[in-house]
């Protein structure tokens, strides 16, 4: 996974790097109540999927959870 350092030495992930990532946790199974029936990178099982959409937004400022789950709403 490649990272870019800013100046504040906070680092990004790339976009495509999540990508492949937010397609695995499509994969990674959810209760009726939204949370994670199985571990998902470092997040545990019980997780609520919004808190892992929130991380893969503070990943990188271009992330979008709200277009990738929309795709050509709004654009």
């Amino acid at each position: 996974m490649t990272t870019t350092h800013r100046d504040d030495h906070a680092s990004v992930q790339d976009l495509e790097s999540l990508k492949r990532l937010w397609k695995a946790l499509g994969d990674t199974p959810t209760d009726a109540t939204g949370c994670l029936e199985e571990a998902f990178q470092h997040f545990p099982a019980g997780t609520q999927r919004e808190e892992v959409w929130h991380w893969f937004e503070a990943q990188n400022p271009a992330f979008c959870v709200g277009e990738l789950m929309n795709p050509g709403q709004g654009t």
